[in-house]
């Protein structure tokens, strides 16, 4: 008698979701010696890769990998891109103090894109929101 074994090959498909989300924060006022007036992080799938603010005024790599990617020319146009968003933000702190009329105080200015893709479908989804004192004003999906 002979036996004939089957191995059924059944492909299991993982559908992995990827988040890159850069937030930042501009306080105006009153400081705290301790806490950048002007800060940005970007965080992928809930891991810190890089870092800025406006004290050092450089973009520091997190995670190994990045570090590695930092010493090509692509990493000194992110760099750059966070120097503009530092002006940007900015103005955009000073014409909110105008329009709430704060002329004093500590205030904040917040914004925050996020991106998610979904790397078996092809999907991303993304939103743009800006917050001044802690409330969301504008929210672009």
């Amino acid at each position: 008698m002979m036996f004939i074994i089957f191995f059924i090959c059944i492909p299991f498909v993982h559908s992995e979701l990827h988040t890159f989300t850069t937030t930042c924060t501009e306080i105006n006022g009153q400081m705290v010696a301790e806490i950048p007036e002007i800060s940005s992080v970007a965080v992928l799938d809930g891991q810190p890769i890089d870092y800025y603010d406006a004290e050092i005024k450089k973009l520091i790599p997190r995670q190994d990998w990045m570090k590695e990617f930092a010493s090509g020319g692509r990493f000194k146009e992110y760099t750059e891109f966070r120097e503009r968003l530092q002006r940007t933000n900015e103005i955009s702190i000073r014409l909110l103090m105008e329009r709430f009329n704060h002329s004093h105080g500590v205030h904040t200015y917040q914004r925050m894109h996020e991106c998610d893709w979904d790397d078996e479908t092809g999907d991303s989804h993304g939103f743009d929101e800006h917050a001044y004192d802690g409330e969301n004003f504008i929210s672009l999906d």
